[in-house]
C-alpha cells in the first residue's frame, strides 16, 4: 500500500483567538511537508479559518509563505463568532466540529487520498507525517487512522490509550486503586441507592454523584502505574497508563484518538461526518467512537514522532487568554529510561520580531520512578 500516487491533502483550523502559535506551526509543518515530498504524489495545504483580518494574514504569512512552492496552498474562511465561547463547552465544540467538517468536506471534494490533520497549537516534528504515512503502510493498510501523539491540552499526559464505547477513555486509575476514605464511600453508594429509587429521571442525583466520583479521583492511588498492574493488568486510558515505558521506535494500537497530529486514510476520511454531535464530549471522540470503531477501522498512535503542543496557562478552571506556555516533548536520551517520553513546560515564544525576553518558566516531567497516576 504504497502512497506515491496518492494525493495528500494537510490542513489546519483556527480562529483569530487561537492563531497565537501560527508562526510556530507554520515552520513545523513546512518542515514536514518537505520530508514527506517523496512519499505521495502530490500534497495540498488547506487552511480553515474565521473572517478576522488577523487571521487571514497569518496564515499567509507563516503558512502560504513557508510551503515549499510545489505545495498548493487553499484558504476557507468562515462567518465564524468564538469571542465568548469557552473551551470545551458544548458552543466550542460545535464549532471545532463545523471547521473540521469543512476541512473533510473540501478534501473529499479535492480527491484526497489521504488526510492529515493539524491543530494549530500543535508543532510536529520534521518526520511526522513521513512517519505517520510509514503507520499507516503498516501490514498493507491495517491501520486507518495514525496518530503522532503531543501533551494534552492542560500541558498534561500524551494523547492516545484504551477506551471502550460506554468510557471513550478509560480511567487511569480505578476506584479500587485507590486510597478512598469509608465515608466517601458510603457517601457514594448512599446516592446510588438514590437514583435507583427515583421514579424519574432526576438529573440533579445524578449531578451529586458525579461530584463524589471527582472527589474519589483526588484521593492517593496506592501505588504506581507498574505496581497496579503487577496487581490486576487493566485497560487504561491515557497513554503513560496505557503503555508505561513505551517510547521512541514504537507504534501502539488506540481506542481513540486526537486530531492535532492525525493522518486518516482516505476510508476514514469517506466516514469523518459529525451529524448527530450534540457537543457533548469533544468532536474527536465523537467520530471514532461513532464513525470509525463500527466500521471496524483500526487506530494506531505513534509514540516516535512527537509534537510539542502551545497551550493557555491556567488560572484554576479558567484559561488565561493572552498567556501561553510551550510544551516541550523529547525522548530521554541515556540511561535505563533511554526513548521513554519525556516533555518540559517553559514560555512560549514566536520568534517573531519585537519580542521580548520572559520570567523563565521549567517544569521538568518527572522520572519514571516517580510517576504516580493523575487523571
Amino acid at each position: 500500500m504504497l502512497s506515491r500516487d496518492k494525493t495528500l491533502v494537510v490542513a489546519t483550523y483556527a480562529t483569530e483567538r487561537y492563531g497565537y502559535a501560527l508562526p510556530n506551526f507554520g515552520r513545523r509543518i513546512a518542515s514536514a511537508i518537505a520530508e514527506a515530498k517523496d512519499s505521495v504524489y502530490s500534497i495540498k495545504f488547506l487552511f480553515i479559518g474565521d473572517e478576522s483580518k488577523e487571521i487571514n494574514e497569518l496564515a499567509h504569512q507563516y503558512i502560504r509563505a513557508y510551503l515549499p512552492d510545489w505545495c498548493d496552498f487553499y484558504f476557507k474562511p468562515l462567518p465564524l463568532q468564538d469571542a465568548k465561547v469557552k473551551n470545551y463547552k458544548e458552543d466550542a465544540q460545535l464549532l471545532i466540529a463545523q471547521m473540521q467538517g469543512e476541512a473533510f468536506s473540501i478534501a473529499r471534494k479535492m480527491g484526497a487520498d489521504l488526510f492529515f490533520s493539524t491543530e494549530a497549537d500543535v508543532l510536529v516534528q520534521p518526520n511526522s507525517l513521513r512517519v505517520a504515512l510509514d503507520c499507516l503502510h503498516f501490514d498493507n493498510g491495517y491501520y486507518d487512522i495514525a496518530m503522532c501523539t503531543y501533551p494534552s491540552q492542560g500541558g498534561g499526559p500524551f494523547l492516545g490509550g484504551r477506551g471502550s464505547q460506554y468510557r471513550h477513555i478509560e480511567e487511569d486509575v480505578h476506584q479500587d486503586e485507590r486510597k478512598v476514605p469509608d465515608e466517601l464511600l458510603e457517601e457514594k453508594k448512599k446516592q446510588e441507592e438514590k437514583i435507583r429509587e427515583a421514579k424519574d429521571v432526576d438529573e440533579g442525583l445524578y449531578e451529586e454523584l458525579r461530584k463524589i466520583d471527582e472527589k474519589i479521583k483526588e484521593c492517593e492511588p496506592i501505588g504506581n502505574v507498574y505496581e497496579l498492574n503487577a496487581k490486576t493488568w487493566r485497560k487504561r486510558g491515557w497513554m503513560e497508563y496505557a503503555y508505561p515505558s513505551i517510547g521512541k521506535g514504537a507504534i501502539v494500537p488506540t481506542d481513540w484518538v486526537g486530531l492535532g497530529a492525525t493522518l486518516l486514510s482516505k476510508k476514514a476520511l469517506s466516514l469523518a461526518h459529525f451529524d448527530g454531535y450534540e457537543g457533548k464530549g469533544t468532536q474527536d471522540l465523537y467520530i471514532g467512537w461513532n464513525r470509525w470503531k463500527p466500521a471496524g477501522l483500526n487506530m494506531c498512535v505513534t509514540t516516535h514522532s512527537i509534537c510539542d503542543h502551545v497551550v493557555r496557562k491556567r488560572d484554576g478552571e479558567d484559561q488565561i487568554w493572552d498567556d501561553f506556555t510551550h510544551v516541550h516533548v523529547y525522548h530521554e536520551l541515556e540511561g535505563e529510561y533511554a526513548g521513554h517520553l519525556r516533555q518540559r513546560h517553559g514560555q512560549h515564544y514566536k520568534f517573531i520580531a519585537g519580542e521580548e525576553p520572559k520570567i523563565p518558566v521549567t517544569d521538568e516531567s518527572p522520572k519514571e520512578e516517580e510517576v504516580v497516576n493523575k487523571d
